[in-house]
């Protein structure tokens, strides 16, 4: 069986980063709902942050009506976050060893 030569690291580097995701997912939740208003809050921007640059797709997504929007939207953020630790994993992982 081969394994890869830096595979350790490369998931390190992979859950680290959904672990930042997740954090940053949670924060983005609590202020939606602590807040009271229709604008909700700038939180949502750091989703869109943390996930860049993958997330820059979202923005040529055709406009949904809600709520669907908000929700297709949160969904396509966590498949941007799966995606690029993913990428992450095959960069890091290093070549195959025999």
């Amino acid at each position: 069986m081969s394994t890869w030569s830096n595979r350790r690291v490369a998931r390190r580097v992979a859950l680290t980063y959904l672990v930042v995701v997740i954090l940053v997912f949670t924060g983005v939740t609590i202020a939606v709902l602590a807040n009271d208003s229709g604008d909700a809050s700038f939180a949502p921007v750091l989703a869109f942050v943390v996930t860049l640059p993958v997330s820059v797709v979202l923005v040529i997504l055709p406009e949904f009506p809600a709520p669907y929007g908000e929700v297709v939207g949160a969904l396509w953020l966590v498949a941007a976050a799966l995606v690029q630790a993913w990428l992450l994993w095959v960069l890091f992982r290093g070549h195959r060893r025999p």
